[in-house]
């Protein structure tokens, strides 16, 4: 049965109106916060004295950002354009897709595919590419082997395989090569596990991702520049909105004698009021904002290891193309010519409108249908033919009868 539209028409026509009502209201608060950009660009003693006031209000629990102090010349309202392309170098994009496990299958299993390019950069040298996948089953003991096989537990598998594979890649590449070796992950550095409830087990995960980073970051201080960059296409994040927003914590009403700002606010995310809508008011194609470093409770787990992640907010060129950010370790952030020749990479290989190896890793990584129909066959042969002309779970096959078509009862 089709969705009948005209019963849900005046609940469309309300949310049209309300949304656009939002995007009003947006753009006079995007208007006041670009303009509190421009105020402050070079304040950055305001900036750190609000923050720490906020911060000290807040409990420690304040999601903001800060600029970096390597980048004071750098104003805040000021794109940077992108300088010392190096000659040579090595890019390294991963991305991982996934088969979830399904429990109205008649077998347990999940599939984790991790796809990675090697481009060289400045060399006449075609890319290397491979793939790395990882099939998991239940064993005897089912119940040791439960939690693992959750779309959540295995979303979080695939994310440590992906930067797993990434550093250990970068390493490799970076004892054959004197050239700049950056590897590029397709999402955000400053990772925390969504889905799981079990903090003593989150924190087993930040460790293994942490010592991803701490790797590269070995071999960046022996072998040579080694780079790690997370690029986010289109962020919702607000962290630079709300270190603008903090510059009033102390700032009081002359007629009612209240605070302007209420600290808990600063806890929250701005709803609706992003950085990448400020940002986009102010970068031209292939420009970057100036360095910041994050401010929140997650980002102090990753410092207390020495692996602090900073970001800036990047222009990958294009009048259409959506503001993205770059996260960076501290260790990077706090040197000027790697964070030059980062930006310089990352806008090179945006020039087909995203990351040239991030676009390729997720065509390497991709498990299209056919394989997944193919890899399902051979563990149906593998298990005999006892097993093999089991089924799935009546409540799924009859969704995979409906949604193909009508059918009659009693067919």
């Amino acid at each position: 049965m089709t969705l009948e539209y005209e019963k849900i028409l005046s609940k469309v026509k309300e949310l049209t109106n309300t949304a656009v009502s939002r995007q009003q209201q947006l753009k006079s608060q995007q208007e006041d916060i670009a303009q509190k950009l421009t105020s402050y660009a070079i304040d950055r003693s305001a900036i750190s004295y609000s923050l720490e006031i906020a911060q000290e209000k807040t409990g420690g629990k304040l999601y903001a950002a800060e600029p970096h102090p390597a980048y004071a010349h750098e104003p805040l309202n000021v794109g940077v354009t992108a300088v010392n392309l190096p000659d040579t170098a090595v890019i390294i994009g991963g991305d991982g897709s996934q088969i979830l496990p399904d429990r109205h299958a008649p077998y347990l299993y999940y599939l984790i595919n991790i796809g990675v390019i090697i481009y060289y950069h400045g060399q006449q040298r075609a890319p290397d590419v491979f793939t790395k996948p990882t099939l998991e089953y239940p064993g005897i003991d089912w119940q040791a082997d439960e939690g693992k096989f959750t779309s959540s537990a295995v979303s979080i598998q695939r994310d440590l395989d992906e930067i797993g594979t990434l550093a250990d890649t970068a390493c490799e590449q970076s004892g054959q090569t004197e050239a700049p070796v950056l590897a590029l992950l397709d999402q955000r550095l400053l990772y925390w596990p969504i889905g799981s409830s079990n903090p003593k087990e989150d924190q087993n995960i930040v460790n293994q991702w942490i010592g991803a980073l701490r790797r590269v970051e070995t071999y960046h201080r022996e072998s040579g520049p080694t780079y790690l960059a997370g690029y986010i296409s289109q962020p919702g994040t607000s962290a630079v909105v709300n270190m603008l927003r903090a510059l009033d914590i102390e700032k009081v009403d002359e007629t009612t004698g209240e605070y302007l700002l209420d600290p808990d606010i600063l806890m929250k995310r701005s709803a609706g009021l992003i950085d990448a809508a400020l940002f986009a008011e102010i970068l031209q194609p292939g420009e970057r904002s100036t360095v910041f470093v994050n401010i929140s409770a997650n980002n102090q787990t990753f410092a207390n290891q020495g692996q602090e992640v900073c970001f800036f907010y990047l222009h990958p060129g294009g009048l259409d193309k959506p503001i993205a950010r770059v996260d960076i370790p501290r260790w990077l952030a706090d040197d000027p010519t790697a964070v030059n020749q980062i930006h310089a990479l990352i806008a090179n290989q945006c020039k087909m409108a995203y990351p040239y190896v991030l676009t390729r890793a997720d065509e390497i990584a991709v498990i299209l249908s056919q394989d997944r129909d193919y890899l399902e066959k051979m563990i149906a042969v593998g298990m005999g033919p006892e097993f093999a002309l089991r089924r799935s779970s009546p409540k799924q096959s009859g969704k995979n009868v409906t949604r193909s078509g009508t059918a009659r009862f009693g067919e």
